[in-house]
C-alpha cells in the first residue's frame, strides 16, 4: 500500500482550507542517522573489533555488544608482564567494572574467537615495541568467580584450578545459554520453581554422566563400572535447573562436601563407596 503524499493531496488541501489551517513541513535540527554497523560487521566477519569501553553492555554480569554475547581483552599490553600472561574477560568483573567506571581509554577489543589466541601489541613506556602478536590468553579468574562458572565461586582450590585450566571458549559460547542466567540472578518470589527434580532427570543424569565418562569432576575417580556412586549435582541448589552449566558429576563423597549435602554421609552408599576406594 502506497502512502498518500499529504503535500500534494487535493483532498487534504481542501480539508485544510475548510479548517482554516495551513500545512507546514516539519522542521527538526536532529538529522536521522543510520545505525553504523561496521563494527558489528567486522566482529562477525573477523571475530574481533576494537571499541570504546563505554559501548559494552552488561546483562546479568555477562558482557554483550549490540545484544551479542562477547568476551573482551586489552590489545596494548605491557611487555614487563609478558611472562605472567594476559587475560580475557567474560563478565563485569572488578577489572572491567573499574574500567567502565573510570572511562579508561585502553584499546579494548571485543571478540568472538574461540581458539584462545588473540592479537596483541607489547608496550614499553607507552611505545609499541612489538605489534600484532598472536598470543594465547587465559580466562580471568575473577570472571569465573563473578559468574560462578560451573560452581567455580564456591568450590575447593583444586576444583577451581581444574575448572580454570579446562575452560573452553567454544563450550562457553555454545552451551552457556543466556536464558540460564539464573545461576547468578535471584528468582522473584512469584516465579520461583518448585525445588524438585524434573520428571526426566534420571535420563538427563545418565546422559550427563556419560558425557563426563563417569568421572568425578573433583577427585577424578573413574566410576564407569560403579555408576551408582557418581551423582549429578545441581550447582545453584535448584533441582529443576538442568542447564548444562548448572550440573556437575560428583562421586558421593565429593557430593557430600557441597553446601547442604552433608546428609549424604549417612546414606548406605557412602560407606560402601569409602570401602570401595580403599580397595582400589
Amino acid at each position: 500500500m502506497k502512502l498518500v503524499n499529504f503535500y500534494k493531496s487535493k483532498m487534504m488541501s481542501n480539508l485544510l482550507t475548510k479548517m482554516g489551517a495551513e500545512l507546514k513541513k516539519i522542521q527538526s535540527n536532529v538529522a536521522w542517522e543510520n545505525i553504523d554497523d561496521e563494527q558489528l560487521k567486522e566482529l562477525l566477519q573477523t571475530g574481533e573489533t576494537q571499541i570504546d569501553i563505554s559501548e559494552i553492555e552488561i546483562d546479568g554480569n555477562v558482557l554483550k555488544y549490540k545484544n551479542k554475547k562477547v568476551i573482551i581483552y586489552i590489545r596494548d599490553q605491557y611487555k614487563k608482564f609478558y611472562d605472567k600472561g594476559y587475560r580475557y574477560h567474560l563478565s563485569n568483573c572488578t577489572t572491567i567494572s573499574s574500567a567502565i567506571k573510570d572511562k579508561r581509554k585502553s584499546r579494548y577489543v571485543i571478540s568472538l574467537r574461540t581458539d584462545g589466541v588473540f592479537r596483541i601489541n607489547l608496550m614499553e613506556d607507552e611505545v609499541v615495541v612489538e605489534k600484532d602478536l598472536n598470543e594465547p590468553l587465559t580466562v580471568c579468574k575473577n570472571c569465573l568467580t563473578n559468574l560462578n562458572y560451573k560452581g567455580y565461586g564456591n568450590n575447593t582450590y583444586s576444583t577451581k584450578m581444574d575448572i580454570y585450566s579446562s575452560f573452553d571458549l567454544k563450550e562457553y559460547f555454545k552451551e552457556y545459554e543466556e536464558v540460564e542466567q539464573g545461576l547468578f540472578n535471584f528468582e522473584q518470589e512469584v516465579n520461583v520453581p518448585i525445588n524438585t527434580y524434573n520428571f526426566d532427570f534420571s535420563k538427563k543424569s545418565l546422559a550427563f554422566r556419560t558425557s563426563k565418562e563417569f568421572r568425578c569432576s573433583t577427585c577424578k575417580i573413574n566410576l564407569t563400572k560403579h555408576q551408582r556412586y557418581l551423582h549429578v549435582h545441581h550447582v545453584d541448589g535448584n533441582k529443576s535447573n538442568d542447564s548444562y552449566y548448572n550440573l556437575q558429576a560428583l562421586c558421593i563423597e565429593c557430593h557430600s562436601k557441597q553446601p547442604q549435602h552433608s546428609r549424604l554421609r549417612y546414606h548406605p552408599d557412602f560407606n560402601d563407596f569409602i570401602k570401595f576406594k580403599k580397595h582400589m
